[in-house]
């Protein structure tokens, strides 16, 4: 068999022109994320009398003429056109003109709209794949290509990006009658792992009190999925090569070969190709598994999902209908989600608990310090991570809500006190004020 990696299978395309598009994300009228509007050749003017979308603009703050888009030399031009209030590009009021980048995020009043070139009808949602973006429409018809047939599949995508989540979908599309069983290859040492995936005989070990038949027995007739497989030592990547070869597992402790009947699919965070190239994944096992692949896009790929993803995940988190701010909204819609949807989960599921249940989900303290933290969390050596940031009506509510005790404010917000104090007196506030005597 040769070293080299096949080729694999990519998404089927249609052929269809991607057009420049605006989505109304948020309203007036509420969480948008499904109505979208052609820029013609002609340009747009934004206005609050303008009927852009299926209505008017529902927004006392959006001015008569708010902000003008042409299209010139293949580029989508916007300026603000006289505002009140301004325009905003990506969280920083509009100067001049510029041109847009797909992913832009506009706020005129308090109205959002994200620029993403996509086609016409880009598709609908979906209760397994949340989202309409041009890249979730790509990832459902590479779900949908290769779900009922026999190809392994890889799915990559960063942390976050809900790559179980398709798996689980090929597997439920696939017809298959056994069950979908997962395992996480970086949890277990060598030798546990080969135990787990292949089972092993008694005494093999020790420990070993009883036979175990092994995931891929557990999973005859359905589905095995292989969690961060680049996690799989070098030397336990042969046997499994074998197993996908051969449609066979030798417990370990054993000599004779049981035939299985499994379809593998394997996710990974990190490229497969690359780690091949750098030698730590062999290239045989990987041009085994990688007969389809389907890379999910991270969050700030796809930031028109974000309101469709917002009233899906609120469900999860005691939230269901509740609305939202427009600063929260445009937060959410800037932020750049390291942590993906696993991220957006995290800082919603702060907001519900920090906002009172009759009021919109709001950009409090507590929900700035879960934004950061995201981000934070996810940040490398080369990657600069903003500080935290409260403005002056935040620290002065922060300091009301406790009385001005420092300490347990800054508890609350997971900084020290001198970080604390520091904000404060750049704010010239002076806690004891707020103190009951």
């Amino acid at each position: 068999m040769s070293d080299a990696p096949s080729a694999h299978a990519s998404a089927p395309t249609d052929g269809t022109a991607i057009e420049p598009t605006l989505v109304l994300t948020f309203s007036g009228h509420g969480n948008g994320g499904t109505q979208r509007r052609r820029i013609p050749r002609e340009g747009l003017l934004l206005g609050r009398d303008e009927v852009v979308f299926d209505n008017a603009f529902d927004d006392s703050r959006m001015s008569v003429r708010h902000a003008e888009i042409r299209l010139e030399a293949g580029r989508v031009l916007i300026r603000d056109a006289g505002s009140e209030n301004g325009t905003r590009l990506n969280g920083q009021i509009l100067v001049g003109e510029r041109a847009l980048e797909p992913g832009d995020v506009l706020r005129l009043g308090d109205t959002l709209l994200v620029y993403a070139p996509s086609s016409p009808n880009s598709g609908v949602a979906e209760p397994e794949l949340v989202g309409t973006s041009a890249a979730m429409v790509a990832v459902r018809r590479s779900v949908d290509a290769v779900a009922a047939r026999k190809h392994m599949v890889v799915v990559t995508g960063e942390t976050g990006t809900g790559k179980e989540v398709v798996a689980r979908l090929v597997h439920q599309r696939s017809g298959r009658t056994g069950p979908f069983v997962a395992v996480n290859c970086g949890t277990f040492t060598e030798g546990l792992l080969a135990s787990d995936l292949f089972g092993h005989l008694r005494g093999a070990f020790t420990g070993a009190v009883s036979e175990q038949q092994g995931l891929f027995r557990a999973a005859r007739g359905g589905t095995l999925l292989l969690d961060e497989v680049a996690e799989i030592p070098l030397a336990l990547q042969a046997n499994l090569l074998r197993v996908l070869e051969m449609h066979e597992v030798r417990p370990v402790g054993g000599t004779r070969d049981i035939a299985t009947d499994v379809r593998v699919i394997a996710t990974s965070n990190r490229e497969l190709i690359d780690l091949v190239q750098a030698g730590t994944f062999r290239s045989d096992l990987y041009s085994r598994l990688a007969q389809w692949t389907i890379r999910l896009p991270p969050l700030r790929e796809r930031r028109e999902d974000i309101p469709a993803l917002t009233s899906h995940l609120l469900a999860r988190c005691d939230g269901l209908g509740r609305k939202l701010t427009p600063d929260l909204a445009e937060a959410l819609l800037v932020h750049d989600w390291p942590l993906n949807v696993r991220g957006l989960l995290t800082v919603l599921s702060v907001a519900v608990v920090s906002t009172a249940g009759d009021e919109p989900l709001s950009l409090g303290p507590e929900v700035r310090l879960a934004l950061w933290t995201t981000r934070s969390m996810a940040g490398g050596p080369e990657k600069k991570i903003q500080p935290l940031i409260l403005d002056k009506a935040e620290l002065t509510r922060l300091m009301e809500r406790f009385e001005g005790k420092v300490a347990s404010a800054a508890r609350h917000l997971g900084i020290t006190r001198p970080k604390l104090y520091r904000m404060l007196w750049a704010e010239e506030i002076k806690p004891a004020r707020f103190r009951i005597a």
